[in-house]
């Protein structure tokens, strides 16, 4: 059974494209403590099993993300609302505020 973290800030790099924008995840740990993790490892994570990451929509639901290959070849994460590009994760706000 896959650990299950809630996403609730992205480190974004700017100048990319939107599929090369995300370069981490984060969120908090249960002690209040952040957790940041590159996001080619977390997309390894899911695609071994280990990892699930969760994101609260603007409705409110909570929903997973998967694995999704950019026109370029890349890997990245995104929820089943997104039809492209990860727009959910691209809105989320930076780890500190």
């Amino acid at each position: 059974m896959p650990s299950r973290y809630d996403v609730t800030a992205v480190c974004k790099t700017e100048g990319r494209n939107a599929f090369e924008t995300v370069t981490h995840l984060c969120g908090k740990s249960y002690d209040g403590s952040m957790w940041k993790i590159p996001l080619a490892d977390a997309v390894e994570g899911v695609r071994c099993g280990r990892f699930e990451f969760l994101v609260t929509g603007q409705d409110g639901k909570t929903l997973a993300l998967r694995i999704a290959r950019s026109p370029y070849g890349n890997y990245y994460l995104k929820t089943d609302k997104d039809r492209g590009e990860p727009r959910l994760l691209l809105n989320l706000p930076g780890p500190y505020g």
